[in-house]
């Protein structure tokens, strides 16, 4: 018999404690995510006030298509590692990851 949802099919699977564990991973990853896409995100608004450069001159310079460069500006690109080194090579600024022992549970 098939599972109707997703849910169904990790109830099946899974114990209740570890779909909480599971949800919660989840949701601390999407806050790390949105962090680091806020960063990115200022990071290029701060150059473009520098450089003095309007969004279609950004486009031009980081030769990427507008819809990219205005999920960058807006802070919700999802960028690979070297979508990120090619923007921090235009904004000539080195990208620091700063790495730090956190308790899981106080997201």
């Amino acid at each position: 018999m098939k599972a109707k949802s997703f849910q169904e099919y990790l109830e099946k699977r899974l114990n209740k404690s570890e779909i909480v564990e599971i949800e919660k991973l989840a949701q601390l990853e999407m806050k790390y995510l949105q962090s680091l896409q806020k960063d990115i995100s200022k990071a290029v608004v701060r150059y473009m006030a520098a450089e003095q450069i309007g969004f279609n001159e950004l486009v031009r310079r980081l030769n990427i298509s507008p819809t990219q460069a205005s999920k960058i500006q807006s802070g919700s690109a999802n960028l690979t590692l070297a979508t990120i080194a090619h923007i921090f090579a235009l904004l000539k600024m080195r990208p620091h990851l700063v790495i730090k022992n956190k308790d899981m549970g106080q997201a």
